[in-house]
């Protein structure tokens, strides 16, 4: 008979026993022989499991399947702390059945999602209980080794975010937040690229469909996201990527409302991340899009949502403590800009530094300005902390020490490009940077002291050229005297550099005993040979600080005082001097030749000779030409006249008087000094050869120098012709046809009229 109660089990299951038993009793026998102490144990097992399927079966026979679904969907009867326990212990019968290392059962959690859809109209507090028991349960059923039951977990999760999504959000409460979150741990906690893939797939099309409907869930989904970002497998990171760029355009302000920072975030996650190039290229270019929708965004709608800013960035722990003490909006502007500052300073890829400070440029360029997100205080320190620091690990302030072959390359590939765009934001801004002036300045002559890198050197000398016509109207006298003491510290170091040389036994040049304002020519040692770039020795050096001195002296010598223009013209003249005391010596018979200057020295000091003439005569003669003879000079004791007057331009041209004069003297007397040298040796000697070679090389100057006193003004030539005559007279008798045919003019014009004036 057909037992009518669960009582009646037994039996039938006992029944069941002993056949199973008869049937193995022969085995039994025949397994004594191999196994006789494990076999008997093993057929025990075997024949309890096999009665504990014969009574579940039989159980379950019983049992009416509709009355057991009532169970859960009357668990909406249940109360709040019921329906919590009910979903707690839910969950561990449903960890009990996905245990079965062989077969494991998704009946409990089939159920658990039905209860999970049929209590979703309680009270959202009660729900929040709910979904904190469940939400925990899905992200580690979504790790399960059986990758079916992990994408069924996954899935769920998809069917009840989407029903849940279907709900408004009531105001100042973040369910959807809450309920999107084992998503987001999910993600962080999965190895399975599966796994990663499916979560993204069901966010993409959560986002699809139901973006309008989104509200807080916005903040899990871009930490999901910004996760991808970071992961090596390059599907993952580029379908995360592509669903950021999804939520980003011109009708996105409306559905993101106040999640902007949860964007950027995830937007300078991408940048950040290591593992894909392309990638970071274009996220540069959309976080230039973020900037421009936060650039509409008003201030108070980013202060409550900036409040939890918190990139998942390698740096984002140092991120935090430098800008801690920001207003909540400013730090989210810090982020932005600190990322791409960081990714131009210390990205290893070229292409990424570059798009990163073209990003930087361009956010500089939109809102380092008055009114601008960066302004203000807050775009001084900006610009201070985050600017000018890109270029602290890559040049170092202690110029004794040499720059690593790394940094070298990040000054070739990126350094000059940054340093040239400091300049150029400054001057844009220099209203509100003003006060960061003397950083920058301090920062270019650190540019040229450092003797490693030519490139660099130019470049920051340009700028401070373009920085000083853009801004040097609006500059205080205190400026002008600290960009003046730089430079003339150019000068100073690069003659203690080349003392230290000579005395090392580097080169064999004789130091000046003033000490002096200009650095001395030296050869470069060996090793900075072999490690410097090609054009970036100190002679290439010294030479573009004189053409530097030169167009600044050239352009805003109105705007100085005239110490600071006498400091620099004492430079040049001093820089003049050093270098042709190096030939003097070589032309010397009291020098040994065991001390005597090498070729590539000499051949330097020539080289740099000539330039420091051309340079010093080219900025005086334009200077003493402004001084007319009926120019009323300000007397020395006299108050200093305005910086830009007539009158203190009067009295620049009237103090070059005596400079220009004596300088041009010199000039001549030592070209018909070498011609004696070269007329008193044999043709054949090392002197003769050097001197010739020095006339040749000093002519042009020479024919430039008659020029420029035939241009005198009348009264000016007058006084000056007595000491110029005995010159010009011995001048006729070289073997220039240049130099001869200026004497003449000048004989005709000046000196015959001057003559018969006097005669008259």
């Amino acid at each position: 008979s057909t037992p009518s109660s669960a009582g009646a089990t037994p039996p039938s299951g006992a029944s069941a026993q002993g056949k199973l038993q008869g049937a193995g009793s022969s085995s039994t026998r025949h397994a004594i022989m191999l196994q006789p102490a494990r076999s008997r144990t093993h057929t025990r097992d075997n024949e309890l499991a096999a009665v504990e399927m014969a009574n579940s079966h039989t159980m379950v026979d019983q049992v009416d399947v509709v009355a057991i679904d009532r169970i859960f969907s009357n668990s909406t009867y249940l109360g709040a702390d019921a329906i919590v326990v009910f979903v707690t212990h839910l969950c561990m019968v449903s960890r009990e059945e996905l245990e079965y290392p062989t077969d494991p059962q998704v009946y409990s959690l089939q159920k658990i999602v039905e209860v999970a859809y049929y209590n979703m109209p309680r009270v959202r507090l009660v729900w929040a209980r709910i979904w904190e028991v469940l939400g925990e349960f899905f992200t580690e059923v979504g790790q399960h080794r059986n990758l079916s039951i992990a994408m069924y977990a996954v899935d769920s999760l998809r069917q009840l975010a989407a029903k849940f999504l279907e709900k408004g959000e009531l105001l100042n409460y973040q369910f959807q937040r809450e309920f999107l979150k084992p998503f987001q741990d999910l993600m962080a906690a999965t190895a399975s690229l599966e796994i990663k893939d499916l979560i993204l797939n069901c966010l993409g099309h959560m986002i699809q469909s139901r973006a309008s409907s989104i509200r807080s869930g916005w903040s899990s989904l871009y930490k999901v996201f910004e996760l991808a970002a970071y992961d090596r497998a390059p599907t993952i990171a580029r379908t995360g990527y592509d669903l950021v760029c999804s939520t980003i355009g011109e009708d996105s302000s409306q559905h993101l409302r106040d999640h902007h920072v949860s964007c950027v975030a995830c937007v300078i996650a991408y940048v950040r991340q290591e593992h894909h190039e392309s990638i970071a290229l274009s996220a540069c270019d959309t976080l230039l899009l973020c900037v421009k929708l936060l650039h509409d965004v008003e201030p108070a709608e980013l202060r409550d949502a900036a409040a939890t800013f918190s990139p998942a960035a390698p740096s984002a722990a140092a991120t935090d403590a430098d800008a801690a003490d920001l207003p909540a909006h400013e730090r989210l502007w810090w982020a932005l800009v600190e990322c791409l500052s960081s990714s131009v300073r210390d990205d290893a890829r070229l292409a990424v530094r570059t798009a990163a400070l073209k990003a930087l440029s361009d956010v500089f360029a939109a809102e380092l300005r008055e009114g601008g997100a960066l302004g203000g205080p807050f775009g001084v320190r900006v610009f201070r902390e985050l600017g000018l620091a890109m270029m602290d690990g890559a040049l170092l302030r202690d110029a004794e020490n040499a720059l690593s072959p790394a940094q070298i390359e990040w000054v070739q590939d990126t350094g000059l490009a940054v340093v040239s765009g400091l300049e150029r934001a400054l001057c844009a801004a220099y209203a509100m940077l003003a006060d960061e002036l003397d950083d920058l300045i301090a920062l270019l002559v650190r540019c040229l002291h450092q003797r490693q890198h030519g490139g660099l050197a130019h470049v920051a000398a340009e700028s401070l050229l373009h920085l000083v016509r853009e801004t040097g109207a609006n500059f205080s006298q205190e400026t002008w005297a600290s960009i003046c003491h730089e430079l003339k510290s150019c000068f100073e170091a690069k003659g203690d550099a080349e003392a230290a040389v000579h005395e090392a036994g580097g080169a064999s040049m004789a130091v000046s005993p003033e000490g002096g304002e200009c650095g001395l020519i030296r050869e470069v040692s060996l090793k900075v040979e072999a490690e410097a770039p090609e054009g970036s020795g100190p002679h290439e050096l010294q030479v573009l600080m004189l053409s530097t001195v030169f167009q600044l002296l050239q352009s805003m010598h109105s705007s100085m005082k005239l110490a600071d223009v006498d400091g620099l013209l004492n430079s040049m003249h001093a820089m003049y001097e050093k270098a042709n005391r190096v030939l003097q010596d070589a032309l010397s018979d009291e020098v040994a030749e065991e001390e005597q200057p090498s070729e590539s020295a000499l051949a330097e000091a020539s080289h740099l000779k000539l330039e420091s003439m051309s340079f010093y005569l080219q900025i005086l003669f334009p200077l003493y030409a402004r001084l007319e003879s009926a120019a009323s000079v300000p007397a020395k004791n006299a108050e200093p006249p305005a910086l830009g007057s007539e009158e203190h331009t009067l009295l620049i041209a009237a103090a070059v008087e005596y400079r220009l004069v004596s300088f041009s003297l010199h000039v001549l007397r030592d070209f018909l000094k070498l011609r004696e040298v070269a007329q008193a040796n044999p043709a054949d000697g090392a002197r003769a050869q050097l001197a010739s070679r020095a006339l040749r090389e000093l002519e042009p100057t020479v024919v430039t120098l008659l020029q420029g006193l035939l241009s005198f003004h009348e009264w000016q030539f007058a006084k000056h012709l007595p000491a110029f005559y005995p010159l010009f007279v011995d001048l006729m008798h070289c073997d220039s046809k240049e130099i001869r045919g200026v004497l003449r003019e000048v004989f005709s014009q000046r000196v015959g009229l001057i003559l018969q004036q006097q005669q008259a």
